[in-house]
């Protein structure tokens, strides 16, 4: 499966995407959508005419730096005030079915993949798959769930275990972990600090809206981790 993967940027003076993440996706197609957020009184069209070409300067000079790393980029300019809607409208619209949410990452040598249950777990994995090839990188399987829940959570971990062996992952690079905590979002927040990046999948009936929406993202928003949101094959 090809992944396609779209990095919002906020304009203007927008940070670059870091080296690592850049090195981390050499063979999937990226978008990068510029996003030029206004005031409620500034009509778009007014913002388009007075910044278009500073902003297109500045959108084209952050995919030179993905095309020089070999990393296939394609742009979007959108002048507006609805960032979360905006974000999910192109990532529909150009077809993209990861997305990747800031964060500081010097390197990406230690990944966590948060896995809860069969819902998108092939779209996790598939990308977790490709990432971890690209980086060489080591992987940490986490699952959280109450205690009745451990029996199916050592299977799904299992499953995923196989999944990544097979593809070819270094078995001594992946390890799995398990859980009890209540608030899955707070387990994962505590636990990543020991990590370079997340794959996240929108697995949770909030977790796009945590992750894309107006509400400060509850793991995002506590962690300097940038994730990998990987979307539901239909979305909501």
């Amino acid at each position: 499966m090809s992944h396609r993967v779209l990095v919002p940027l906020e304009l203007p003076d927008a940070d670059s995407v870091p080296d690592a993440l850049v090195r981390s996706i050499p063979s999937m197609e990226v978008v990068l959508l510029g996003h030029y957020g206004l005031p409620d009184q500034t009509p778009p069209s007014a913002a388009r005419d007075q910044f278009e070409n500073d902003a297109r300067q500045e959108l084209n000079g952050l995919t030179n730096l993905l095309e020089d790393a070999e990393v296939s980029a394609t742009t979007r300019l959108v002048f507006g005030k609805a960032r979360d809607k905006t974000v999910n409208r192109v990532a529909l619209e150009e077809e993209c079915d990861v997305i990747l949410t800031s964060g500081n990452a010097d390197e990406v040598k230690q990944v966590l993949v948060p896995v809860r249950g069969k819902k998108n777990f092939d779209r996790i994995l598939s990308f977790a798959e490709e990432l971890l090839t690209a980086t060489g990188a080591a992987v940490t399987l986490f699952h959280t769930g109450d205690e009745s829940d451990r029996r199916s959570g050592e299977e799904i971990l299992s499953d995923a275990t196989d999944r990544l062996m097979n593809a070819g992952v270094d078995p001594d690079k992946i390890s799995q972990q398990l859980s009890e905590e209540a608030d899955t979002s707070q387990s994962i927040v505590d636990i990543s600090e020991s990590f370079d990046v997340l794959i996240l999948g929108e697995t949770e009936p909030s977790l796009r809206d945590r992750i894309l929406g107006n509400v400060p993202a509850q793991v995002t928003a506590d962690t300097d981790d940038p994730a990998f949101v990987v979307r539901s094959a239909k979305s909501d």
